[in-house]
């Protein structure tokens, strides 16, 4: 009776000790299941974070480009109207006039001065930035030697940044002074 006691309890107790190790291991693969959960997760997380990246690169270089073509169309449509501009300007105000003889020959008079307004500035502007260059020589060449190298530079750059300043206004104004409104929007 002693053996089959014995039988009862070392086989009640193996399988508790199965039951046990089942319920260990059970335990062991849930928990690798659940790392392997928690990494899938985190690579999905990732992977959002890359997509949410790339979707953002995606639209900002939509964005750019969007811009780039407004400037281009904005560009050739100043372009256009600058173009446009040249031909909309009469050559001659008094060619269409047919008004009586004094307010033809005032368009006359319109006219010439008209055409010789930017060619005779430009020749005063030259003539006036000559006269500073030969007025800043003959301050030079009296002054001699009473003028050390410093103050010799600092006349030089002055007369320099006179010549420049006169020959940007002169041309920016020569070649700048056509229709440079924008276009109306569509």
């Amino acid at each position: 009776m002693l053996a089959l006691l014995g039988s009862i309890f070392s086989g009640g107790l193996t399988g508790l000790l199965g039951v046990g190790l089942q319920r260990f291991f059970d335990f062991m693969k849930i928990k690798q299941e659940l790392e392997l959960k928690k990494l899938e997760y985190a690579q999905a997380q990732e992977m959002r974070k890359i997509d949410a990246q790339i979707m953002q690169q995606e639209w900002a270089a939509r964005t750019k480009v969007a811009e780039l073509e407004e400037h281009s169309r904005e560009t050739v449509a100043a372009e256009g109207s600058f173009a446009a501009s040249f031909g909309m300007e009469p050559r001659q105000y008094s060619e269409r006039a047919t008004i009586g003889p004094m307010a033809g020959a005032w368009l006359v008079a319109l006219d010439v001065l008209r055409g010789v307004i930017r060619p005779g500035l430009t020749v005063y502007l030259c003539a006036i930035t000559t006269l500073v260059y030969l007025e800043a020589r003959g301050i030079l060449a009296a002054a001699g030697a009473s003028l050390n190298p410093t103050q010799a530079l600092a006349v030089h750059d002055l007369i320099v940044s006179t010549i420049l300043y006169l020959t940007t206004t002169t041309v920016l104004w020569w070649f700048g002074t056509r229709n440079s409104e924008r276009p109306p929007k569509r």
